[in-house]
C-alpha cells in the first residue's frame, strides 16, 4: 500500500482557529434529578418558591414577642403563658399575644405574632409557665422566609455544570425535570495490537486504554460518551465503524491510524467520506492528528499513544466540547487567594465556605441550614482550632469544589431584573447577594462587595422632588474610595389585587398591608411618601403608620410581597411595576427612584467593570430593559467622593 506523507504541518494558532470554526450541535432533553449529576444545564433555573418558604427557627428553644423580654435578667425572669409546643415538620397553629410563647423545634414555622425565638439554654418551664432570663431582639433566632433563596431569583445560569452543590440548589427549590443539554460523543479506538481490559493479552497486544480515558475527558467535560469498542486495522470495518457512528453522535473521537503509515486508514477514510480540515500539528506529543468532517459532524482523529492522545484531548477537544455546552473549559482543584475581609473563627477546626472572585476569598456561610452557603461557595478553606482571627490580606489555599466557574463580578444589593439582563448582555458572569440596599452599602464598606446596587432614598433639598437617592447615604458613612454610576429609573408603587378599591396611597388607611423589609430602599421610599401624606393631613408620621394594618411588616422579596396580596393575605403590597404585572396584580405607581450602583475605586481600571459600565450605557441594554425600568438622561454618570 502506498505511505501517504503529513500534509503541512499546521501551527497550534491555527489548529485552535479550526477547532473553533466546528460546529457540535447539543440537544436539550429532560432528566430526573438523580440522574443529571455531571450534565450541563441548558435553561436557567429560577426559584418558584421561597427558601425556606416560611419563618423559621434556628434554635430549639420558646417562640415568643422579643418586647416581652426586654426587662428580664438572671434574678428577675419574664414570665410567659405556654401555649403549646411546634415540632419540626408540624403544622400546629399557635397566635402568639403579649405574655404568651410557644415552645419550637429547630427547623419548626414560627407561629402568628411571634417575632423571636429565646434558646432553651436560657429558659426553664414549670406549670405550663416558661421563665425567661436574657432578652431578645426582633428576629433573633428566626430565618425568615426567602431569606436563603427567593422567588424568582435566578439560581442556577445555563451552561452551568451540574455537581453536587448545583442538584442540592436544585432540589432545594423543588426541581425534578432537570433541562440539561445531551452531547453524544462517539469513541473509536483502532488497532489491531489492541485489546480489551480484562482480557488475556497474546505477544505483541496491548490494552486499550484510550476508550476509557477519552470516556472519562468527555464525562468530565459534561458530555455523554458513547463506545464503539476497538476497531481493527480494516477499511471496510472502520468505515462502518464511522458511519454508524455519524448517524448517531454529534462529534467522533477516533484513536490510531492517524500516522502516515501503511496500515494507518483514518486520515484516508476522512478524505474520502468528507472532507480534511488538517492532518498534522506542530506540537510535540500529538502530532499525527486528523481534523475533518463527515456527514457535517466533526471528527478528530487523536494520536494512538495514550499520553499524546489525552494531551491532544485536553488542549483541543476539551474547550471544543465545553464550548458546545456552554461552559467553562477550566479544571482545577486547588487555588490560591487572599482573604478580602476580617474573619473571626469558632475557635475549633473549620471548615468554611468561600467563594472566589479574581483571587479574593470571602466567606460563603450563611448560616446552618442555608443552601446557598453552597451554591455561593466555590470551595472551602481549613482553619486549624488555633487561629482565632483571619485578617484581610492574609494567604489563603482554597480547595475547589471540583470543577468551579468562578464569577466575575460580586455584587450586593437590593434585588432587580435589570442584573440579570447585565449579566446576560455583558457575558460576564454575576455572583449576586441580595442583601437589601444598606446591605449593599456595608458590602462596600467593608471591601466584600465590587459593585453594590442601591436605591436608598433621603429627604435632601439636592434631589428632584426633595429626594436624593444614595449620595446622602454615602456622606453619612463617610465613603471617599467610591464612586456611585447613576444606573436607571424604577416605578414604584402600590400592588393590590384587580377588584381593589384601593386607587391612591391614601387610600392604604386601614388596609392590611405587606411592607418590604427594614433596609431596603423600597421601604424607605414609602416612608418618606407617608410622612408627606401625613404633614398634608396635619397628623404624625407614626399615627399615620399605625392606622396601616401590617405596616411594621417586613417581606423580603417583591415575589412574598405578590404572593401575599394574590393569597388575600394583605389588601396591598408596595414594589415595583414588572413584579406585579408578572403575577397578573395592578400596579398603582406613586414615584419613581433611581437604581445606582456604588463601585469601588480601585475596581474603576478593571476589564469587568469597564464591561459591565460599556453594557449599562448600551442601546441594547436600555431596549431590553423589563417593564417598569428605564434609563434616562444620567445613566452611566459617574460621581465621585473625597
Amino acid at each position: 500500500m502506498k505511505r501517504k506523507e503529513f500534509r503541512k504541518l499546521i501551527s497550534v494558532e491555527k489548529a485552535r482557529e479550526i477547532m473553533n470554526s466546528l460546529q457540535v450541535l447539543p440537544e436539550k432533553e429532560k432528566f430526573a434529578i438523580e440522574n443529571v449529576h455531571g450534565k450541563i444545564l441548558a435553561e436557567d433555573i429560577i426559584a418558584e418558591i421561597n427558601v425556606p418558604p416560611f419563618a423559621r427557627a434556628i434554635m430549639d428553644g420558646y417562640a415568643l414577642r422579643a418586647e416581652d423580654t426586654y426587662a428580664c435578667s438572671e434574678t428577675e425572669p419574664a414570665r410567659l403563658k405556654v401555649l403549646g409546643s411546634i415540632p419540626a415538620g408540624s403544622d400546629a397553629r399557635f397566635t402568639v399575644s403579649a405574655g404568651e410563647a410557644v415552645e419550637i423545634a429547630t427547623g419548626a414555622p414560627i407561629p402568628e405574632g411571634a417575632d423571636s425565638v429565646v434558646m432553651v439554654e436560657y429558659s426553664s418551664e414549670e406549670n405550663g409557665t416558661v421563665l425567661i432570663y436574657k432578652p431578645v431582639t426582633v428576629g433573633e433566632n428566626i430565618m425568615k422566609a426567602g431569606s436563603d433563596i427567593l422567588k424568582g431569583e435566578r439560581v442556577l445560569r445555563a451552561g452551568r455544570k451540574l455537581g453536587t452543590r448545583e442538584i442540592g440548589v436544585l432540589a432545594s427549590v423543588g426541581k425534578n425535570d432537570i433541562p440539561v443539554l445531551k452531547l453524544q460523543v462517539g469513541i473509536i479506538s483502532t488497532g489491531d495490537e489492541l485489546v480489551s481490559p480484562g482480557e488475556k493479552l497474546a505477544r505483541g497486544q496491548i490494552y486499550d486504554a484510550n476508550s476509557y480515558t477519552l470516556c472519562a475527558g468527555v464525562q468530565e467535560c459534561g458530555a455523554s460518551p458513547m463506545l464503539y469498542g476497538i476497531v481493527k486495522d480494516d477499511e471496510t470495518i472502520m468505515r462502518r465503524a464511522l458511519e454508524t457512528a455519524v448517524s448517531e453522535c454529534a462529534l467522533i473521537l477516533t484513536s490510531g491510524s492517524t500516522s502516515s503509515g501503511a496500515g494507518d486508514v483514518i486520515y484516508r477514510l476522512i478524505d474520502e467520506m468528507g472532507e480534511t480540515l488538517a492532518h498534522g500539528i506542530n506540537i510535540k506529543p500529538g502530532k499525527p492528528v486528523v481534523i475533518g468532517i463527515i456527514k457535517s459532524v466533526p471528527v478528530i482523529g487523536l494520536p494512538g499513544n495514550p499520553t499524546s492522545a489525552l494531551i491532544i484531548f485536553n488542549e483541543f477537544v476539551a474547550p471544543l466540547i465545553r464550548k458546545a455546552l456552554g461552559a467553562g473549559d477550566e479544571l482545577k482543584r486547588v487555588e490560591n487567594g487572599v482573604m478580602s475581609t476580617n474573619f473571626r473563627s469558632e475557635g475549633r477546626q473549620q471548615l468554611l465556605p468561600v467563594g472566589l472572585v479574581r483571587g479574593r476569598v470571602y466567606p460563603a456561610d450563611r448560616g446552618s441550614g442555608a443552601i446557598t452557603s453552597l451554591s455561593e461557595a466555590d470551595g472551602f478553606i481549613e482553619i486549624p482550632s488555633s487561629t482565632e482571627f483571619v485578617e484581610a490580606g492574609t494567604p489563603i489555599e482554597v480547595t475547589l469544589f471540583g470543577d468551579v466557574e468562578k464569577p466575575d463580578l460580586l455584587i450586593a444589593g437590593g434585588f432587580c431584573p435589570g442584573l440579570d439582563l447585565l449579566e446576560d448582555l455583558s457575558g460576564l458572569r454575576f455572583r449576586t447577594l441580595y442583601t437589601g440596599s444598606s446591605g449593599g452599602f456595608s458590602a462596600i464598606a467593608s471591601n466584600t462587595a465590587d459593585i453594590a446596587g442601591v436605591n436608598m432614598p433621603s429627604r435632601d433639598s439636592r434631589g428632584e422632588d426633595g429626594i436624593l437617592y444614595n449620595i446622602p447615604t454615602i456622606e453619612n458613612m463617610g465613603l471617599s474610595d467610591v464612586v456611585l454610576v447613576k444606573g436607571y429609573r424604577r416605578e414604584v408603587g402600590l400592588i393590590v389585587r384587580q377588584d381593589s378599591p384601593i386607587t391612591k396611597l391614601s387610600d392604604l388607611l386601614g388596609k392590611r398591608l405587606i411592607n418590604r423589609n427594614l433596609g431596603s430602599g423600597t421601604r424607605a421610599l414609602l416612608d418618606l411618601k407617608i410622612a408627606e401624606l401625613a404633614a398634608e393631613k396635619g397628623i404624625s408620621k407614626k399615627e399615620f403608620m399605625d392606622s396601616i394594618p401590617g405596616y411594621i411588616s417586613g417581606a423580603k422579596s417583591e415575589a412574598a410581597i405578590c404572593d401575599a396580596v394574590a393569597s388575600g393575605k394583605a389588601e396591598a403590597g408596595v414594589g415595583k411595576r414588572n413584579c406585579a404585572e408578572k403575577n397578573h396584580l395592578k400596579f398603582i405607581k406613586f414615584a419613581e427612584e433611581d437604581y445606582d450602583f456604588l463601585i469601588r475605586k480601585e475596581m474603576l481600571e478593571t476589564p469587568e467593570v469597564h464591561k459591565f459600565l460599556e453594557t449599562l450605557n448600551s442601546a441594547e441594554f436600555a431596549s431590553k430593559l423589563p417593564k417598569g425600568l428605564h434609563v434616562y438622561e444620567r445613566t452611566g454618570e459617574i460621581i465621585s467622593f473625597e
